[in-house]
C-alpha cells in the first residue's frame, strides 16, 4: 500500500519502496538467513517486509542515527540539527 500511496502522491506508477531503518540488526536479519533462525521475536511485519524485498517491491537501507530525518518530527533537536533536517526534507521557513 505504501508503494501505491507514493505513486499517487507523485503522480506516477508505483515503484520500489525504500525502507530506511536505524537498526543494523534489521538489515542483518534480512541479509543473513542463518541469523534470523536464531532470533526469537520474528513477527508478521518482518515476514511481510522479507517477502516484499524478495519480490523486488521494497529495499531496506541502514541509515545512521545522525541522518534519521524523521527525528525532527519525533525528538527535541537543537536549532542546527533542526535546520539541517528541514533542509534535507526540502522544507523552508514559514513566513
Amino acid at each position: 500500500w505504501l508503494g501505491r500511496l507514493h505513486g499517487d502522491l507523485m503522480d506516477r506508477d508505483p515503484e520500489e519502496v525504500v525502507l530506511n531503518v536505524g537498526s543494523k540488526s534489521t538489515t542483518f536479519l534480512r541479509e543473513d538467513p542463518v541469523r534470523h533462525n536464531r532470533s526469537k521475536h520474528i513477527d508478521t511485519v518482518y515476514h511481510y517486509i522479507k517477502d516484499c524485498v524478495e519480490k523486488g517491491k521494497m529495499k531496506v537501507n541502514y541509515v545512521c542515527t545522525d541522518d534519521q530525518m524523521m527525528d525532527m518530527l519525533t525528538k527535541a533537536l537543537d536549532r542546527e540539527k533542526f535546520l539541517e533536517m528541514r533542509r534535507k526534507i526540502g522544507a523552508g521557513a514559514v513566513t
